[in-house]
């Protein structure tokens, strides 16, 4: 095998060649200083990618959160021209942050993903049988967590939408009573009883909410025969 200084076009091969006089440091100048600087490039733009998608979506947040985003997301619970109650700004502000906090995951995840590829490509592994287990792999739990994907997306909507929230009288057809916990699987609520039900986002097909907005109360007071 030709060595590497030999070879036209390695520069940095020659260089180290011609400075330390070692064949071997020449020859694995590959591995000791051109893959780790760039597999510590594509770490660095892999980190400064994710700081500037989390920062776009902090700002997609906050803009929400002060209704100043068009959209479900920053649209008042009370529509039409009612003035909004603090509650109202209060729930709109958690449900950005709660939505901000999903697509930062998120996109941290794809982002770390895709360097951790490019970094084992850098290490000359084949990286395509890789790539075609993952996706198997990936068919095969979206076959088998159907459910679990069904409720989560669900949970986003209703987490979007405002359908409900923490303390809220809900009629979910399986269930009615008030809201104790959202979350982007499962809903808590107890009802009169004092039951506590457990329901899967997916599986509601539809929300009746008596807190929302506003709401009617019917009160049967008896008067006797004989009152004035």
């Amino acid at each position: 095998t030709v060595p590497c200084y030999l070879r036209p076009g390695s520069s940095l091969c020659k260089e180290v060649q011609k400075l330390t006089h070692s064949n071997w440091l020449a020859s694995s100048s590959d591995w000791l200083i051109t893959k780790p600087f760039r597999i510590l490039l594509i770490m660095l733009v892999a980190m400064l990618l994710k700081k500037l998608v989390h920062r776009a979506i902090e700002r997609l947040c906050e803009r929400a959160a002060t209704a100043s985003v068009s959209g479900v997301i920053a649209r008042g619970r009370l529509g039409h021209h009612h003035h909004e109650s603090t509650m109202s700004h209060e729930r709109r502000r958690q449900r950005a942050a709660t939505m901000g906090s999903v697509l930062k995951s998120i996109s941290a995840g794809v982002i770390y993903a895709i360097a951790l590829l490019m970094a084992l490509s850098e290490l000359t592994f084949n990286i395509g049988p890789l790539i075609a287990s993952a996706g198997i792999l990936g068919v095969a739990i979206g076959f088998g967590s159907q459910t679990l994907v069904k409720d989560f997306l669900a949970g986003i909507f209703m987490i979007l939408e405002d359908q409900y929230g923490v303390g809220d009288s809900v009629d979910l057809g399986t269930a009615k009573g008030t809201v104790e916990a959202v979350g982007l699987r499962v809903t808590r609520v107890r009802d009169l009883d004092g039951t506590v039900w457990y329901v899967q986002n997916g599986a509601i097909a539809r929300v009746g909410n008596q807190s929302q907005g506003w709401s009617r109360v019917m009160i049967d007071v008896d008067v006797a025969h004989g009152e004035d």
